[in-house]
């Protein structure tokens, strides 16, 4: 087969040019001007050189036009097809999804609302940048914002997904919701933060309130706000995630890794918490404390009383974490992984 005689297809800018056959005659006369010298130095064919050589001669002509054509045509394909990011691809989404400002003043006690079985998330009056939290799995110390006001506006978000799903799925369903609506662009970067680091007391043994799960609670959320189960009962122990307490000075929680507990010992801190207990898996947690701004001391110097259910007089925190737990925090520096906010934008509403 001579050169001319293949036709390659290409997409694009260049399918004109890739689909236009090459000019090969200076082909076609080397592979004549060999046959007759072949025929010349032995006429009747007696040796097997001449088709061997015009076989190999064609086959090297035909390799070599394909491979340029290849080349070509995979250029110009490259330039006319736009980037594609992995987030569009590999990134769940939600079916449909309802986001509009939310102005009035009205309070509500569980501002998130998970059904996995409806694959249904409705979320009320919460913060732009805690819904960016809650969709990277963040604590507050792990985003970097960029001043935007619009990060301080309250929005109200219902979504339902195509299946059902779980919690820790529909977080990671907003963060193409926030890239559609706020076209919100965001990268990660490490960063160097004065931190109290969640460690163990002993690693040979751990407190007698914490055990390892007998629950399947795969699908529980990332953040405190989304690791929380608003339909459960008062400290119940047959339902995962974070339990509702009655009072202060309480986390209930079965099924959640240490990723979450450091997470709700956080906002208490006034600094990063970060697990460094290297303890994998899920576990049953019942920790039992007094917050400083209620102990004995405390209110002695203010006056009043303290809340229902709050003992003035019980355990600080670093002693209920190491006895009851059998984990300590340690202020140390570190350096930790954060989300920066590049660009947020205007919401897009309904």
């Amino acid at each position: 087969m001579f050169p001319e005689e293949i036709g390659v297809q290409c997409g694009g800018d260049a399918e004109d040019r890739c689909a236009r056959k090459p000019r090969t005659s200076r082909w076609r006369r080397r592979v004549v001007k060999l046959f007759f010298q072949e025929a010349l130095v032995d006429p009747i064919g007696t040796t097997p050189t001449l088709s061997a050589r015009l076989l190999a001669m064609a086959h090297a002509a035909r390799l070599a036009v394909v491979a340029a054509l290849t080349a070509v045509c995979a250029i110009d394909g490259a330039r006319a097809q736009p980037a594609q990011t992995a987030v569009g691809s590999t990134t769940p989404r939600f079916e449909v999804a309802s986001v509009r400002l939310n102005t009035s003043n009205e309070r509500v006690r569980f501002r998130v609302r998970a059904i996995p079985d409806a694959g249904r998330l409705t979320i009320t009056g919460m913060l732009v940048q805690e819904v960016i939290q809650s969709a990277y799995g963040l604590q507050s110390f792990e985003l970097v914002t960029n001043g935007s006001p619009i990060l301080k506006q309250r929005i109200d978000v219902v979504a339902k997904a195509a299946t059902p799903a779980t919690v820790a799925d529909m977080q990671q369903m907003l963060r193409p919701l926030l890239e559609e609506r706020f076209k919100l662009a965001v990268h990660r970067e490490m960063r160097e933060m004065e931190a109290l680091l969640l460690v163990r007391v002993n690693a040979a043994r751990l407190g007698p309130k914490i055990t390892r799960t007998m629950l399947s609670c795969a699908g529980v959320g990332t953040t405190n706000l989304f690791a929380r189960d608003p339909q459960a009962e008062p400290n119940a122990k047959d339902r995962c995630g974070v339990m509702p307490t009655d009072g202060p000075g309480r986390i209930v929680a079965n099924g959640i890794d240490m990723r979450a507990l450091a997470g709700e010992l956080g906002p208490s801190q006034g600094r990063p918490v970060v697990d460094s207990t290297g303890l994998d898996g899920r576990y049953d947690i019942d920790l039992t404390y007094t917050p400083e701004v209620f102990s004995a001391a405390a209110v002695a110097r203010r006056g009043g009383a303290p809340p229902p259910n709050v003992d003035p007089n019980g355990p600080p925190l670093a002693t209920a974490l190491a006895d009851q737990l059998g984990l300590k925090l340690e202020a140390k520096r570190a350096s930790i992984e954060v989300v920066v906010i590049d660009r947020i934008e205007t919401l897009i509403e309904d």
